[in-house]
C-alpha cells in the first residue's frame, strides 16, 4: 500500500516574487504551483492508494479565488486517476471565527473523493464512514487537525479558561483520543495518524513563528506513536524529519514525520531541503514494523543570501563581486548584505546588480550598519517605498533582526489589502 504525504503548500506567498507576464501572476505563485505538480506527477506515476495532505493549502484562510483555482487545478489530476485524497486541516486553514469554514472545506464536495477533517476522527471499521477505502484495501486513519480555540471557548463549559488551561485540555484530549483510536484499531489493517500540530523537540526550518509555537499544544512522540500504528504523518514544522527515527531503526515504534513544505519562504529556509514523503506499508507485515518510507526533494527555488565583510579591503566593490561569484546565483533569489567602514570607497551597487544578472530575483543589495550608524542615517522619504522603509526601521532596532523577512512580508501583504479595497 502506498501512501503519499505532503504538507505545508502555503499557496498566496508572494514576497520576492514580481508580475510575470505571460500569466499575469506573481512569480512565487508560480514556483509553488510548480512544487505542488512535481507532487501531484508523483503521486500518479507512483499510483498510489492515497494522496494524504496534513495541512496549509495555503497562506491564509481566506485565499484569492486565483490561489484557489491554482490549488484545485493541481490536485484535479489526482481526483480524476480515482485516487482518494485526504486532507488535514491547518493552522493557515482555519478561520479566526468560530462558525465559518475553512479554506479547505470547499474540496470536499469536489468530484472524486476527497475528505477534509476538521475535528478529531477515527476512520474504521465500526466508526461513522468506515476505513478509508483503497485500491489495495481498507485503510484506518487517526485524523488530527489543527485546535481551533474559538470553537473550544465556544462551549460554556470552557468559557473563562485561561490560553494554559486551554492548551492542557488540547492535548489531554488529543493524547486520550490516539490512544483510544489505537486500542480499537484492527492490527490486519494499516493504521495511520495524520496531524497538524507540534511534536516536543521537532528542528524548525527556521520560518515558522517560534514565538507561536511556543505556546501551542504540544505532544511527545509518544502520545502520537501508540502501538499498532504504522506511520504517523505530520504537518505544520517546515523541515523534514523522523521525531522516531531511532525507535525506528530499531523496529520498536513508527515513523513520526513532518514530511517539510514543498517551497522556501524566505532566506530563512535557504538551507532546508523541500519536498514530500513516500510511505509504503506492508498489510501482510507486523503492526508498526511494516512501513517503508522516502523522501523526495521538490524543485523549490533557491535562497542565497550572501554577506561580505570588507571593513579591511582595499577596494570594497571588488570584495563583494568576488564573494558574489563564490555563489551560483542562477535563477535564485538572492540577497546581498556587506560592511564597510566611514572611511572607505562607497561601494558600486550598479555594478553588484550587474553581477547579479543571472538571479531570478534580487530581494536586497544593502550596506550593514552598526548601531551608531543606524541611528544617525535612517531617513524616510515620501518616495521611499514601504519595503525599504520597513528595512530601514528594523536597522534601527537590532533585536528585530531576526524577524525583519517576516516584518517586510507583513507589510507588504497589508499594502496588497490596502489597495485591494480601494
Amino acid at each position: 500500500m502506498k501512501i503519499l504525504h505532503c504538507a505545508d503548500v502555503h499557496l498566496g506567498y508572494e514576497t520576492h516574487g514580481r508580475l510575470d507576464p505571460a500569466t499575469g501572476l506573481n512569480t512565487r505563485l508560480l514556483d509553488f504551483r510548480r512544487c505542488f505538480d512535481v507532487v501531484v506527477q508523483r503521486a500518479l506515476d507512483e499510483d498510489v492508494d492515497l494522496f494524504l495532505f496534513a495541512g496549509d493549502a495555503y497562506r491564509t484562510a481566506d485565499p484569492t479565488p486565483t490561489q484557489q483555482r491554482q490549488f484545485a487545478e493541481a490536485l484535479r489530476p489526482v481526483l480524476e486517476a480515482g485516487i482518494p485524497v485526504a486532507m488535514v486541516v491547518g493552522n493557515h486553514d482555519h478561520p479566526v471565527s468560530f462558525g465559518k469554514a475553512s479554506s479547505v472545506d470547499i474540496f470536499g464536495v469536489l468530484d472524486g473523493t476527497v475528505e477534509v477533517f476538521a475535528q478529531p476522527t477515527f476512520r474504521a471499521e465500526g466508526q461513522p464512514g468506515g476505513p478509508i477505502q483503497t485500491k489495495s484495501g481498507p485503510l484506518q486513519l487517526v485524523a488530527l487537525p489543527w485546535p481551533i480555540r474559538s470553537k473550544i471557548l465556544a462551549r460554556d463549559e470552557y468559557r473563562g479558561k485561561t490560553p494554559h488551561e486551554i492548551r492542557q485540555l488540547v492535548e489531554d484530549y488529543y493524547t486520550a483520543f490516539v490512544q483510544r483510536c489505537a486500542a480499537e484499531a484492527d492490527p490486519a489493517v494499516p493504521l495511520l495518524v495524520a496531524a497538524h500540530l507540534t511534536v516536543q523537540g521537532s528542528e524548525l526550518s527556521g520560518s515558522e513563528r517560534a514565538s507561536l509555537i511556543a505556546h501551542e499544544p504540544t505532544f511527545t512522540v509518544a502520545q502520537l506513536a501508540q502501538p499498532g500504528v504504522d506511520y504517523v504523518a505530520l504537518g505544520h514544522i517546515h523541515r523534514f524529519q523522523d521525531r522516531n527515527a531511532e525507535a525506528f531503526a530499531r523496529g520498536e515504534g513508527p515513523p513520526v514525520v513532518y514530511s517539510s513544505s514543498i517551497e522556501r519562504i524566505s532566506f530563512k529556509e535557504h538551507d532546508a531541503d523541500k519536498g514530500f514523503v513516500l510511505v509504503e506499508i506492508n498489510p501482510e507485515g507486523e503492526p508498526g514494523r511494516r512501513t517503508a518510507f522516502e523522501f523526495v526533494a521538490t524543485p523549490a527555488r533557491r535562497f542565497v543570501p550572501i554577506a561580505v565583510d570588507a571593513t579591511e579591503a582595499e577596494d570594497p566593490t571588488a570584495a563583494v563581486l568576488a564573494e558574489i561569484a563564490r555563489h551560483d546565483v542562477a535563477d535564485a533569489v538572492v540577497r546581498v548584505r556587506y560592511r564597510v567602514g566611514e572611511e572607505q570607497p562607497p561601494v558600486d551597487e550598479a555594478a553588484i546588480r550587474d553581477a547579479l544578472a543571472e538571479a531570478d530575483t534580487v530581494a536586497a543589495v544593502e550596506r550593514e550598519l552598526d548601531g551608531v550608524e543606524r541611528q544617525r542615517r535612517t531617513v524616510v522619504r515620501k518616495d521611499t517605498s514601504l519595503k525599504e522603509a520597513v528595512e530601514r526601521y528594523v536597522d534601527q532596532h537590532e533585536n528585530l533582526e531576526k524577524i525583519k523577512d517576516d516584518l517586510v512580508a507583513a507589510a507588504l501583504e497589508i499594502e496588497r489589502e490596502v489597495d485591494a479595497a480601494r
